[in-house]
């Protein structure tokens, strides 16, 4: 997956993509749609990419289940 795919490249995916789902995407509300395509394909690159333990937080937080009230 290239990270910054031109305008048109992003469209043809995201058109084969609904087009698989079957989902129809009214014309009004396909640039916003793209907006928000575009975004989450550049997270989804930010997660598969490699991090070091380094960059891992120092504290991992654990709540335990509250106990019923008697």
């Amino acid at each position: 997956m290239s990270a910054t795919p031109s305008e048109t490249a992003l469209a043809a995916e995201f058109d084969c993509l609904m087009a698989r789902a079957g989902l129809t995407i009214p014309p009004a509300r396909r640039a916003g749609y793209l907006v928000a395509f575009a975004d989450l394909r550049s997270q989804i690159a930010l997660l598969h990419t490699n991090h070091s333990a380094t960059v891992e937080p120092s504290n991992v937080f654990r709540l335990s289940p509250m106990e019923s009230a008697r």
